[in-house]
């Protein structure tokens, strides 16, 4: 005999009916823990399904809080390895503090208890932390991270019965278990790429003409030519050296950009004589080096020979697609060439000898360069923090949102570095926000040497100028 069937068909209504105003209610109370409401534990209903409802309306809320942070989303499973992971996690704490209570009720009790604060904690952090204003981000976010602490201590110190030294421990595993979590970010949903820009680069008669092994044939004489052209460095003055390196040949924004931003380094930088650019691109395959990884590291051992040590500056310009591994992309179809990530450019510019260096990366995810490359004699600013996407990678566009906000329209105007990074941070935050965009977060890292070594710099540009310095 079915007993389910024979339940009548209102009993069935009014259990679920129920069981959805439980839930609401155990989500009132996942409210109130995260203010520190005292007696809320025992308030929160413990059950199998509610345990579920609660997981399912987590994964449902960064389902659709997700879809509308992300601009032409498209959507991807990967939302789920991040919860799987999470929930894993999760477990193994809640078994650990019920073996600390001695109750083996208490592992579902604190699944319960957790699903009822995660979708607060995660519509928090996709809503409020990324817009905050630039001179309040970081505290901002040293705020949120404590409160999460704080609320993890509080939830372990109620079920723990008072016991401190235990509620730390759980909280120390929490934190723990949650670190293999740190820099990725949960969503189900991604930007869709127009892949109709790059099939317009690669039209049949390109295709056609790109002979491969002539290609890699001319890198020798073509790099050996722009190389040739670098002037050495003049003792006594803090010269700027450049190399541009636009590396996906399937937009032509990154190969505009390469050159824009070389004339200005060019006309208003003082780096005329000195200054290279790498580009992957059809329409300068013939004429300028490929944006290799080999070729990169030909040219900054070169510009290492050029270089006073003790003096000059290199600065490295690195635009292209990111990627979740943090590498750039290499791409100039039909050719096949390796990814750069940051411990190699790191690798090529130790071996080069350079020690003062300035690296600024257009890419998404380029966040992830800066602990690979810090050091006190750098500057690293890239576009976007290690789990944030980048902007303004259009083939019409003549520069990214990065590369533009730096670069567009500085004649005539003193380049101040730290500060003019620092406003363009704010600048870039500005515009994708007005773009209903989620903010990139550039990120920007001034060892302590290089904060002094600058103000030479900037000193030598107005010193020497108009004749090295055009218009400054």
């Amino acid at each position: 005999m079915d007993l389910y069937a024979s339940i009548p068909k209102e009993l069935k209504q009014s259990g679920a009916i129920k069981e959805l105003q439980t839930l609401f209610l155990n989500l009132a109370c996942g409210i109130k823990l995260l203010m520190f409401h005292r007696n809320i534990i025992d308030r929160v209903t413990v059950s199998h399904d509610q345990f579920v409802l609660l997981l399912g309306f987590y994964v449902l809320t960064t389902l659709a809080a997700s879809y509308v942070m992300t601009p032409n989303p498209v959507f991807g499973w990967f939302g789920l390895g991040y919860i799987g992971v999470e929930l894993l996690g999760v477990l193994l704490v809640g078994f650990v503090l019920a073996k600390l209570c001695d109750k083996q009720d208490y592992l579902l009790r604190f699944l319960t208890i957790t699903y009822s604060i995660l979708p607060f904690f995660y519509l928090f952090s996709i809503v409020v932390i990324p817009f905050l204003p630039d001179a309040y981000f970081e505290a901002g976010y040293m705020v949120y991270t404590l409160w999460i602490l704080g609320v993890c201590f509080y939830v372990a110190l109620q079920l723990l019965n008072g016991q401190k030294i235990k509620a730390l421990l759980i909280v120390m595993l929490w934190i723990g278990v949650s670190y293999p979590l740190t820099n990725v970010s949960l969503s189900f949903w991604h930007e869709d790429f127009d892949y109709s820009e790059a099939l317009i680069a690669y039209n049949d008669d390109e295709l056609g003409y790109v002979n491969q092994e002539q290609v890699y044939y001319n890198q020798y004489q073509l790099l050996n030519n722009a190389l040739n052209a670098i002037e050495p460095g003049v003792k006594g003055i803090t010269d700027l050296f450049f190399i541009g390196f636009g590396a996906d040949s399937s937009q032509d924004v990154f190969m505009r950009e390469v050159i824009n931003v070389q004339n200005v380094m060019n006309h208003n930088l003082g780096a005329t004589g000195r200054s290279i650019a790498l580009i992957n691109n059809l329409k300068t395959i013939d004429t300028t080096p490929l944006a290799s990884s080999t070729n990169l590291k030909i040219a900054l051992n070169h510009l290492g020979g050029k270089i006073n040590p003790e003096e000059d500056i290199v600065l490295l310009y690195l635009t292209s697609h990111g990627s979740f591994d943090h590498e750039l992309s290499i791409s100039m179809w039909p050719l096949e060439l390796n990814a750069i990530g940051p411990n190699d450019i790191r690798a090529y510019l130790d071996d080069a000898g350079i020690q003062w260096r300035i690296i600024l990366v257009s890419a998404c995810y380029s966040g992830a360069f800066i602990d690979a490359l810090k050091n006190e004699t750098s500057l690293i600013f890239t576009a976007a923090a290690s789990d944030k996407a980048s902007f303004g990678c259009s083939s019409e566009n003549e520069f990214t949102y990065f590369g533009e906000t730096l670069f567009k329209n500085v004649e005539g105007k003193s380049y101040q570095f730290i500060d003019g990074f620092n406003q363009a941070i704010e600048k870039i935050k500005q515009r994708e926000i007005s773009e209903n965009l989620i903010p990139s977060n550039s990120q920007l890292y001034v060892g302590n040497l290089m904060r002094e070594k600058l103000q030479s710099l900037e000193h030598d540009m107005v010193r020497y100028a108009p004749e090295r310095f055009g218009s400054f």
